[in-house]
C-alpha cells in the first residue's frame, strides 16, 4: 500500500469509514475467477471490484453493508466504529473513484483509486487490495486496517 502523505492520514481514516449512518448501497454479487483469460470474466470482475470499492468508501454506506464488502468483514466491528467515530467528527463527506484494477491472482487483485470529499480530491492514485472471499471481492482487511491505523495516529485499532 502506497504511504499516505502527511495530513491526509485523517482523511484516509475518514475515506475507509464509508459505513456511517444514511442509506447504503447492496453487496456485490458472485462473480468468477478472471484469470482463467476470459475477457468477459475480467470485465466482470472489474466491475463487481469497483462497486465494492466505490460502496465502500462512499460516507453514506450503512455499517452492515460496509462489513459485508470488507475481508473478515464480522471480525472488524470496532475498527469500523473508530473509522467512523473520527468521519463524524471531521465533517469530511468521502467517496473512492477507481481508476484501474490489476489482477495479480485468482483471488487478488490490486485497486488505484483516489478518494474524494465533496468533489475534492483527498488521496490520489493510491493502491490498495481486494481479495475474492466467499466468491464475492472485497476490500482487503490489510488496506482497511492500513488506513484506519494511520488515521488513528499509527495506533493499534482493536480488532486490526
Amino acid at each position: 500500500m502506497r504511504t499516505l502523505p502527511t495530513g491526509l492520514t485523517l482523511a484516509a481514516l475518514l475515506a475507509v469509514a464509508g459505513c456511517s449512518s444514511g442509506s447504503g448501497g447492496s453487496a456485490n454479487t458472485p462473480t468468477t475467477n478472471p484469470t482463467n483469460n476470459s475477457a468477459a470474466q475480467q470485465t466482470q470482475a472489474t466491475a463487481a471490484i469497483t462497486t465494492t470499492w466505490t460502496t465502500f468508501f462512499h460516507s453514506g454506506t450503512k455499517p452492515a453493508v460496509a462489513k459485508a464488502l470488507l475481508q473478515n468483514g464480522s471480525q472488524l466491528g470496532k475498527a469500523i466504529k473508530v473509522a467512523a467515530q473520527v468521519q463524524k467528527s471531521s465533517k469530511i463527506k468521502e467517496d473512492a473513484k477507481v481508476s484501474k484494477v490489476t489482477f495479480s491472482s485468482p483471488t487478488s487483485a490490486i485497486v488505484t483509486y483516489s478518494l474524494l470529499s465533496h468533489g475534492s480530491t483527498l488521496l490520489p492514485n493510491a493502491t490498495g487490495q481486494a481479495v475474492l472471499q466467499d466468491g464475492h471481492w472485497k476490500v482487503s482487511q490489510a488496506t482497511f486496517c492500513t488506513l484506519v491505523s494511520r488515521g488513528a495516529g499509527n495506533r493499534k485499532v482493536p480488532g486490526c
